[in-house]
């Protein structure tokens, strides 16, 4: 179940207590020193997984396998497996809250960074407004070179906001294939006339011919389920962006061995070399209507991303869907997608992105760079 994003830009933020100090004022607002507050604060283990299922539980509105699905995502202790780690703060005896991070490996303007992207931030109501959720924010950085939040909800927005140097939102674009369900949203009547229906589908057939008389030629694609662990992820090579080193056994786990999503993974060869990925996940709209979903992508050049789009479109017709749909932060995939047919939605203000660092300069620097999450970065359930 996807829990809801907040789709209002990062406002730039302000100046916060240092941690040790807003650590204090924590402690003391729940009746603690800051001593037993900081000793508190351990990586969850498997023995701890019981509790923090629970604790989702009370506070979450979902019936899924949590068990698995924690396992899947954080080490809970282990050798291998996960992402990263879970948090557990615990305060007399009680678990009272939760943070998890996925370690990151970025390469920027020839500089390699240990990051982490923090999620499923998760304290109890009557710890909310004590100010524990930014200590445990700023508990996490204070590990790392760098932190990153994608989406928010609304409990983490305002802490998002307050915290991190605001990124380029990540905006939806939707190529539709079938205008009825859009037509219904404004003018139900027009979308009752089965002719003009066909009539406006018709179009858009003729607009798809049109878009792939100028795809990419010389590429070659192929669905499927194992990558070569030798693998070499296609990967621009522009200075200017932030790279995530991300290899194809990160891949292979992130994105065909999540529990709770099945994908669909396609490769592109040119001359017999990857040269592109494509990650997508057949979903349905409030009305029960297929939609494909374009999770994540890899290439050399923007002439295979082009390739990799039209591909994903092509399915999705095929499959008789709605739409394909994908969000999108950087402005140079945003022109791609346009050429591939792709628009972008209306009154989308686009979902919360920030970056933050101990090192003003460093925050800064990668605040201006250019960033191109993508869905690989969210799971089903966001927190």
């Amino acid at each position: 179940m996807k829990t809801p994003d907040v789709r209002r830009s990062v406002a730039p933020a302000p100046r916060l207590p240092e941690h040790e100090k807003l650590g204090r004022l924590v402690a003391r607002s729940l009746g603690l020193d800051a001593t037993a507050l900081q000793l508190g604060l351990n990586p969850a283990l498997l023995a701890d997984l019981p509790e923090v299922i629970a604790l989702r539980r009370e506070h979450l509105n979902g019936s899924w396998d949590d068990d698995t699905y924690l396992r899947w995502r954080y080490r809970l202790g282990r050798a291998s497996g996960g992402f990263g780690d879970l948090w557990c703060l615990r305060a007399k005896g009680r678990l009272l809250a939760i943070i998890g991070v996925e370690e990151l490996r970025v390469e920027h303007d020839g500089q390699r960074l240990a990051g982490a992207q923090v999620m499923d931030l998760l304290v109890r109501p009557e710890a909310q407004e004590s100010g524990l959720g930014i200590w445990l924010n700023q508990a996490m950085l204070a590990r790392y070179d760098f932190t990153l939040a994608v989406g928010a909800n609304q409990n983490s927005a305002g802490i998002v906001r307050r915290m991190f140097e605001p990124l380029p939102s990540r905006l939806t674009f939707t190529h539709p294939l079938d205008l009825a369900p859009f037509v219904r949203r404004r003018w139900p009547a027009v979308a009752g006339l089965p002719l003009a229906m066909r009539v406006a589908n018709g179009g858009l057939a003729l607009r798809r011919l049109a878009l792939r008389r100028h795809r990419p030629r010389g590429l070659t694609l192929e669905n499927t389920t194992r990558l070569d662990p030798a693998l070499a992820v296609p990967d621009t090579l522009d200075p200017a962006s932030v790279h995530l080193r991300r290899d194809s056994s990160y891949l292979q786990q992130r994105l065909l061995g999540n529990p709770r999503r099945s994908l669909v993974m396609r490769v592109a060869r040119r001359d017999n070399k990857v040269v592109g990925l494509i990650a997508w996940a057949m979903e349905v709209d409030d009305k029960g209507r297929p939609e494909l979903h374009v999770i994540d992508w890899h290439h050399d050049t923007e002439a295979t991303l082009l390739g990799l789009l039209h591909d994903a479109v092509r399915e999705a017709a095929a499959r008789r869907c709605s739409c394909v749909r994908l969000n999108l932060q950087d402005s140079l995939t945003q022109r791609v997608a346009a050429r591939a047919g792709f628009l972008p939605s209306r009154d989308d203000a686009g979902r919360l992105c920030g970056v933050q660092s101990r090192d003003t300069a460093l925050a800064k620097r990668l605040a201006k760079a250019r960033w191109d999450l993508t869905d690989a970065s969210d799971d089903s359930d966001a927190l």
